[in-house]
C-alpha cells in the first residue's frame, strides 16, 4: 500500500502530466507563431525545462480543488493551472537574480545558463548579460501566463474573478519581495509577526490560497467556502515556507537541488535567525552577527547550525509548524467536501510539514 507521501505525489503527478501536456502544445505553438526565431526557440526550451522540473503544486491544486467540488470545467482548470505555473516561473527567474542564486531545482538558474552562454560565445560583461537575459525571460513567462489566463473557456464572472485573484496575489508577491529586499539591506530587525506576515504574502497565499480559491471559483463554490479554503491555504503555505527555511539550513543539498546555508550567507531575516539572536548572550550575538551576511566557511555555517539546535530554535520553529498544521486540520474538517477529499488535504498538510525537498 502506498504511503501518504506517495499518495500525495501520485495525485499531484497525475495532474502535472495534464498541465505539462498543455504547456508543451501551447509553447510549441508560441514558438512557431512569431519572430526572433533564435531567442523564441531558446526561451521556449529553457522555460519548458524549468517548469517541468518543479512539482507544479500550485497548478495542480487548481485542478484538484475544482475536481473535489465536481466542477464542470476540467480543461479550463488545467489551463488555469498552467497559467499559474508560468507566472510562478517568471517570479522564480527574477527571484534567483535578487538572491544571486545559480542553482534551482538541481539545475542552473536562467541567469547562470545565460552567463555560460556568454562564456561560450565570447560575450563581454557575462554577468550583466546573464542577468539581463533572465530578466527578459521572466517577462516572457509573465505575459505567456496572462495569455493562457485570458483564454479560459468559462463564464465571464468566474473568469474575471479568477483573473482578479491571480493579479492581486501576484502583485502582492512583488510588494512582499520589496519588503524582503529592504529587510536584507536594512539594519532594522523585523518582529516575529512581521516575518510571518511576509511569509503569508510572499509564499503562502500565492502557493496555496490562490490555487485553492481559483479551483473553487471554477467549480462555482459559494463565497463562504472559498474563504475557508483561502484561510486553510494560508496555514499550509506558512508551514511550507517555514519548512523551506529549515531545509535551507539542515536539508540534503542533493535532494533540494539548492545550496545549503545560502540564507546565512545572505543574512536572510528568517524566524530561525530571529529566535536564535534572541537567545544568545550579547557577546555571542555580536560574533554571530559578524558572520552572517558574509561568504561564510563551512565551519562557520556549522557553528551557527549547532547553535540553532542547541538553543532549541529548530525544535521550537517545528512546534510552530505543528501548531499551524493542527489549526489547518480543524479547518479542513469544516469544509463541505467528501471525506476522501478532506483526507487528501489533511495528507497535503502533513506532506508540507514532513517533506525533505
Amino acid at each position: 500500500m502506498a504511503s501518504e507521501r506517495e499518495q500525495i505525489l501520485e495525485e499531484i503527478g497525475r495532474h502535472k502530466k495534464e498541465i505539462s501536456s498543455f504547456l508543451d502544445g501551447f509553447l510549441d505553438e508560441w514558438e512557431e507563431e512569431g519572430t526572433q526565431g533564435r531567442w523564441r526557440k531558446d526561451v521556449r526550451k529553457r522555460l519548458q525545462e524549468m517548469v517541468k522540473e518543479g512539482k507544479m503544486v500550485r497548478g495542480t491544486l487548481v485542478v484538484i480543488i475544482n475536481k473535489f467540488y465536481n466542477g464542470d470545467h476540467h480543461d479550463s482548470a488545467v489551463k488555469a493551472g498552467a497559467a499559474v505555473e508560468l507566472l510562478h516561473t517568471g517570479i522564480l527567474m527574477h527571484d534567483d537574480i535578487i538572491d544571486k542564486d545559480l542553482r534551482r531545482r538541481g539545475m542552473k538558474t536562467f541567469q547562470k545558463q545565460y552567463r555560460d552562454l556568454a562564456d561560450k560565445e565570447g560575450i563581454e560583461e557575462r554577468k550583466h548579460f546573464g542577468i539581463s537575459m533572465a530578466l527578459a525571460g521572466g517577462d516572457v513567462s509573465f505575459f505567456l501566463g496572462q495569455n493562457v489566463l485570458s483564454s479560459l473557456q468559462v463564464p465571464q464572472d468566474p473568469k474575471s474573478n479568477i483573473q482578479e485573484l491571480v493579479f492581486r496575489e501576484f502583485s502582492n508577491v512583488g510588494l512582499a519581495e520589496q519588503v524582503d529586499i529592504y529587510s536584507g539591506y536594512s539594519s532594522d530587525e523585523p518582529s516575529e509577526d512581521e516575518i510571518l506576515d511576509l511569509y503569508r504574502t510572499k509564499t503562502a497565499r500565492y502557493t496555496f490560497s490562490l490555487p485553492m480559491k481559483a479551483g473553487a471559483i471554477m467549480a462555482d463554490v459559494d463565497k463562504n467556502e472559498r474563504k475557508k479554503l483561502y484561510n486553510i491555504g494560508e496555514k499550509i503555505g506558512t508551514i511550507f515556507q517555514l519548512k523551506d527555511d529549515e531545509l535551507g539550513l539542515f536539508g540534503d543539498e542533493e535532494k533540494i537541488g539548492e545550496d545549503i546555508g545560502s540564507d546565512l550567507d545572505e543574512d536572510k531575516k528568517t524566524l530561525h535567525r530571529l529566535k536564535l539572536l534572541e537567545r544568545l548572550s550579547d557577546d555571542k550575538e555580536e560574533k554571530v552577527r559578524e558572520m552572517l551576511g558574509t561568504d561564510m566557511t563551512d565551519e562557520e555555517r556549522e557553528q551557527i547550525k549547532h547553535l540553532i539546535r542547541e538553543k532549541n530554535v529548530k525544535s521550537d520553529v517545528h512546534e510552530r509548524m505543528e501548531a499551524l498544521a493542527e489549526e489547518a486540520s480543524e479547518m479542513i474538517e469544516k469544509l463541505d467536501l467528501e471525506e476522501d477529499s478532506k483526507d487528501f488535504l489533511q495528507k497535503m498538510t502533513i506532506f508540507c510539514l514532513e517533506r525533505e525537498k
